[in-house]
């Protein structure tokens, strides 16, 4: 897996992170952690802190740390970002297109009667969120980012894709539909979220819809 880059500097005033000739001190840390676009419990894994701890820094945000180990650990993440071991989770359109090459040579399809291509509209169903997800996630000024969740699972997912390819494409979509019956949904284009089916009546699994044949002649009507 390659070393995840550095964060880009236009993001926060680089200065306050100069550390050439002072210690490391309690704001600081929480500079590194919008510096890497990190969650506090991200944050905390780090740098291997609980929370209390994590809060007594905030609370000091002056004095040099209380533990040189951290404040050593802190001053190298942010002398040579490179050395971060965080993955770079990726991007919801870094992952479709691998999704979408996996689905076409699948025989996977969405529902067992009207078996709709998997594509781009249930791509958000496959990753736990609605089928309006993507589209949001993939709008060039995002409403809404993907939550913390749906990031990790994009980057395990794309790792399967990488190494199983068809087999645990084949796998996941299985799983998916095991965890919507198990809430009482059914993985079809009826479904628009983890919570709702649209109104409709497919027809049960296992059981083939009758294909309309030629109309019947009328009856005369009785005289």
């Amino acid at each position: 897996m390659p070393l995840p880059t550095a964060p880009e500097s236009r993001l926060l005033d680089l200065e306050l992170l100069d550390l050439s000739d002072r210690p490391v001190c309690g704001r600081d840390v929480l500079v590194l952690q919008q510096w890497f676009g990190l969650t506090q419990t991200e944050m905390c894994y780090l740098l291997g802190l609980s929370v209390p701890k994590w809060n007594h820094y905030l609370n000091h945000p002056d004095a040099p740390l209380n533990d040189p180990t951290v404040a050593l650990l802190v001053w190298l993440l942010a002398t040579c970002p490179e050395t971060r071991f965080l993955p770079r989770f990726p991007e919801p359109a870094e992952v479709l297109p691998l999704y979408l090459e996996t689905a076409r040579q699948s025989t996977k399809r969405l529902g067992a009667i009207r078996k709709t291509k998997l594509g781009k509209t249930a791509f958000g169903l496959l990753v736990g969120r609605e089928v309006t997800s993507a589209n949001r996630w993939l709008a060039e000024h995002q409403t809404r980012l993907p939550s913390p969740q749906v990031y990790r699972l994009l980057f395990v997912l794309r790792n399967v894709l990488w190494a199983h390819g068809v087999s645990g494409f084949d796998a996941w979509v299985e799983r998916v539909e095991l965890e919507a019956a198990a809430r009482g949904l059914t993985l079809s284009s009826r479904m628009t979220s983890w919570s709702r089916m649209r109104p409709g009546g497919d027809p049960p699994p296992g059981r083939e819809r009758r294909r309309s044949g030629p109309a019947k002649p009328a009856e005369p009507a009785p005289a």
